[in-house]
């Protein structure tokens, strides 16, 4: 049992509210992870997802965006975006790699804190931040648990400032408590051989258009594509399933390669999550490796 399924075992009395910022297929096997965990530990809990909230009301996702804008300019004053329960007991943050200066995980997290007085914890996460601000957030005595999934998060955790409530820990991204019988329904049959060659087009990127180029050229039977949005789950795990091999820089596509035993190489991201990920989770996996660009 490791550290966040013993976090879970400890508090399987009580009511969970987990959240997420959403995002796409990689984020969905986090969640389908720890739901899959939080039900083994007969834990009754409710889960909020803002980007459907965002989706189907245009004034909240709105909203969002201010917050956004506030947040960068370092404003105090925000608009609510979720509403909690009343009788949770522990508000959780699903894992990821939103609580950074990349994305704005900690606009939402700011703001539910800023309503809500219960106890927070942070499920397996990738932390990345310029300055040692963050730690500002739990000032107020609550109860705090930060899970990191790799080691490089924990460091930069650990630089920080620190405060008696806030407990951070060490554990695996949730998606791997997955397994390749989880998967195996959504995989639907492919027509023909391929390399999926899938690279992020957004501000993580890193790999330079010529090593793309490279890493095209080399493949028989190229498959080039970002599939962390593409079609529904199903159509994402095939697509990784189908491969002869894969060469990505999205980090669950890797994931997904590693729960079904398939031949993957990870590139580097923008900041440390890929090869902390991989050093913390996947080095013991034959199949999968590591280049730097």
């Amino acid at each position: 049992m490791d550290a966040f399924e013993e976090f879970l075992r400890e508090h399987s009395g009580q009511k969970f509210c987990t959240v997420t910022p959403g995002g796409n297929h990689g984020d969905t096997l986090i969640h389908r992870g720890l739901n899959k965990k939080l039900d083994e530990h007969g834990i009754d809990y409710t889960s909020l997802n803002l980007e459907e909230v965002y989706n189907r009301d245009v004034v909240n996702g709105f909203k969002y965006v201010l917050n956004i804008a506030a947040w960068n300019l370092g404003l105090e004053r925000g608009f609510q975006l979720l509403e909690i329960p009343e009788d949770a007991d522990l508000i959780l943050f699903e894992g990821g790699g939103y609580m950074n200066d990349i994305w704005y995980g900690p606009v939402l997290l700011k703001q539910i804190l800023k309503r809500h007085e219960q106890p927070v914890a942070v499920a397996p996460q990738s932390y990345w931040f310029e300055s040692k601000e963050f730690m500002g957030h739990f000032t107020d005595g609550r109860p705090v648990t930060l899970f990191c999934r790799e080691r490089r998060s924990l460091e930069l955790l650990q630089g920080m400032p620190r405060l008696p409530n806030v407990d951070i820990k060490t554990s695996g991204d949730t998606a791997l408590y997955l397994d390749a019988e989880d998967l195996r329904p959504l995989i639907k049959p492919a027509r023909e051989p391929y390399d999926l060659i899938c690279f992020r087009k957004d501000k993580e990127s890193i790999i330079a258009p010529e090593r793309r180029r490279e890493i095209i050229e080399s493949s028989d039977d190229p498959l080039v594509e970002d599939i962390s949005k593409k079609g529904d789950l199903g159509d994402f795990i095939s697509t990784v399933a189908n491969a002869r091999q894969v060469h990505t820089d999205r980090l669950h596509v890797a994931i997904t390669a590693h729960i079904l035993r398939k031949e993957a190489t990870l590139y580097p991201n923008r900041y440390h999550k890929n090869r902390g990920v991989y050093e913390y989770s996947l080095a013991g996996n034959p199949e999968i490796r590591f280049i730097d660009t």
